[in-house]
């Protein structure tokens, strides 16, 4: 059962035990070298109060308890416009899936996924150029038809369905939705080459609506 006065109170003591964590690594660094130490802490941060539903609580606690312990937070362009940061690396490629390279999402047991997330992009660039012009100034309003496609691909697209199936959790769920999502933009697709994409496009929407502020015009090939 969920106990929200116990589950604050946990929020409570690991707040207390990260700032201290950190003011202590701060100065331990402090201590070694001359340069003003930087701790840069990373946060997906979708997961806070969605995975983890007191996170947005954690945070509030650390981002008040570190200025508390003489701590001061900065942004990263703060932290190198204070010069804490010197020169760049470069990072090869990775992700943060399984290996930390690109096998969750283009592993073997996701290829046919691959091959249809493939499809659908090139697809949906070649129906926006054919419409508007590839090379020529972006027409004066937004196309309706054009900006379902797009939203029916980038729903046909999401990492998740890869990242579901590559984990066994869910696949067949994921699988399902790839097909769902796909057949849709194929449908419209179809309509839009027909001249009828403005007859389709709101019945659509009903069903999948979501980035509203999503302008096909954006994705023209220059």
């Amino acid at each position: 059962p969920y106990d929200r006065e116990r589950a604050l109170a946990a929020v409570s003591a690991d707040a207390d035990d990260f700032v201290a964590v950190v003011r202590q690594r701060l100065v331990d660094l402090g201590a070694a070298g001359a340069r003003p130490p930087l701790v840069t802490v990373a946060y997906d941060t979708e997961l806070f109060g969605h995975w983890w539903h007191e996170g947005p609580e954690f945070l509030e606690a650390v981002l008040r308890g570190l200025p508390a312990a003489g701590v001061q937070l900065r942004t990263l362009r703060g932290a190198v416009e204070s010069g804490h940061v010197a020169g760049s690396v470069e990072l090869g490629p990775g992700s943060w899936g399984s290996g930390k390279d690109w096998r969750v999402w283009d592993g073997a047991a996701v290829a046919d996924l691959v091959t249809t997330n493939g499809q659908v992009s090139k697809r949906l660039l070649d129906v926006v150029d054919s419409q508007l012009g590839r090379g020529r100034p972006a027409a004066a309003g937004r196309r309706d038809d054009l900006d379902q496609l797009a939203r029916d691909a980038l729903l046909t697209l999401s990492s998740d369905w890869a990242f579901m199936v590559s984990k066994d959790s869910a696949a067949g769920y994921a699988r399902e939705r790839v097909a769902a999502h796909e057949t849709a933009f194929s449908a419209l697709a179809r309509a839009i080459d027909e001249g009828r994409g403005m007859a389709v496009a709101p019945g659509q929407r009903t069903i999948d609506g979501p980035f509203g502020h999503l302008d096909a015009r954006a994705l023209r090939r220059d």
